[in-house]
């Protein structure tokens, strides 16, 4: 079972094909970059250090399966 402070795939569909920057599990920053995510999250975040992902623009399942 994934972390309660995770987002769903489908919480994150509005940022497909971007980078993005999670602080406790919250969108924190967004950037065509990993490091565009990074610095976005860091001004409103500046404390915390934010876990970078990719979303992709192909739909992806929670459970990561490519039959779901």
């Amino acid at each position: 079972m994934k972390g309660c402070d995770e987002p769903k795939w489908a919480d994150l569909a509005p940022y497909a094909g971007r980078w993005v920057a999670l602080v406790r599990g919250r969108v924190a920053g967004v950037g065509w970059t990993a490091d565009e995510a990074r610095r976005a999250a860091k001004r409103s975040r500046p404390k915390e250090e934010p876990r970078v992902i990719f979303v992709p623009a192909v739909e992806v399942s929670d459970d990561d399966s490519p039959f779901a």
